[in-house]
């Protein structure tokens, strides 16, 4: 018999680029459909990454936890000791190499790797470490979603048209189903946080385009946010004329992609929660700062979407942190909820 390959996708990055990433996985196990499929990803995109159907194994590096504390060293020797007793057919990193310092990290794992075909994006040094390769400019000024399909096609994936996935556990529908009981109300989430403070638009902003949506169409207003972040939500409580369901710090990575999964509109910062919204299709109005939507705006149909943007002289930018943001704080909220209403009228 035939023997089945062993395929490694490496995706060591955020929960929404494992997200825009799940089309050119889902392209590599259309092409290899007996395979035994790995994903190698990161410590906060495992939860979900463990519910993909078409990825039998996954491992979690632990990337951040490093970043802070150099002792997960360990961790991370262990894990690749694990890697290393597998004989794969195929290492495939999918993720775009934008410095020398990551293609060198990179590199020195791929090293490690066991296996005879290694394919990744020849950027930055990192074309010493893998034999076939994607050039540099084919990922250059496109949609991050289109752009890796590229890495995924020279592993012998074959695309097809059903756009990117994200799935969650019964667990958290079972844990959240009975706020959802009544399919008349309008349901309206708003996630005012993110990673990056630079990222987050003004939270009395949120609060007044929440008191309209709940005045225009008695909406019933959801609050996200991740552990740490129910200060913005706070925030937002006391200055709303109107109440809301307050979700934040509540939530694992499952339950808020079932929480948004249910939503009839979702108004976000630039963040992983807008990459789920385009996933499970639920429309989204999207308040962009400094980074480039070209390659990071929602990758779902244009009816589902809406983004509201300032094009100030110094965006995009890479910054992690801007003491005046002009990009977001010229943003008003007459013109988020113009958004809002443009999207959800004709439902």
């Amino acid at each position: 018999m035939k023997k089945k390959e062993i395929i490694l996708v490496v995706l060591i990055a955020g929960i929404g680029d494992l997200i825009l990433a799940s089309r050119s996985i889902r392209a590599i196990r259309n092409r290899f459909q007996d395979a035994k499929i790995h994903l190698l990803t990161s410590t906060e995109a495992f939860p979900i990454a463990k519910s993909y159907p078409y990825i039998d194994h996954t491992w979690a590096f632990p990337i951040r936890e490093l970043r802070k504390s150099k002792t997960y060293i360990f961790d991370i020797l262990r894990l690749v000791r694990e890697l290393r007793k597998i004989d794969f057919d195929i290492v495939v990193n999918l993720y775009r190499i934008f410095s020398s310092g990551g293609a060198i990290k990179l590199g020195l794992l791929f090293i490690l790797l066991k296996s005879y075909v290694k394919i990744g994006h020849d950027n930055k040094g990192f074309g010493l470490f893998i034999n076939r390769k994607v050039p540099p400019g084919t990922l250059k000024d496109r949609h991050f979603a289109d752009a890796i399909m590229e890495i995924a096609q020279e592993a012998g994936g074959i695309p097809d048209d059903k756009g990117i996935e994200v799935f969650w556990s019964q667990e958290a529908e079972s844990k959240w189903q009975h706020l959802f009981a009544d399919p008349d109300i309008m349901r309206v989430a708003i996630n005012p946080g993110g990673e990056r403070a630079n990222r987050r638009w003004n939270p009395d902003h949120y609060a007044l385009v929440t008191d309209n949506l709940i005045d225009r169409f008695n909406a019933r207003i959801f609050i996200l946010g991740g552990p740490g972040e129910e200060k913005i939500a706070e925030e937002i409580l006391i200055k709303m004329r109107n109440k809301a369901i307050d979700l934040s710090g509540q939530l694992t990575l499952n339950d808020l992609v079932y929480i948004i999964d249910q939503m009839d509109l979702l108004v976000t910062n630039d963040s992983a929660p807008m990459h789920i919204a385009a996933a499970v299709k639920t429309p989204v109005v999207a308040i962009f700062g400094p980074e480039d939507l070209r390659l990071f705006g929602p990758y779902t149909t244009p009816d589902l979407y809406r983004i509201v943007f300032k094009d100030v002289d110094c965006r995009p930018c890479k910054k992690k942190d801007c003491k005046r943001p002009l990009c977001l704080d010229q943003i008003t909220p007459e013109e988020v909820f113009e958004k809002c209403v443009e999207i959800l009228k004709p439902r």
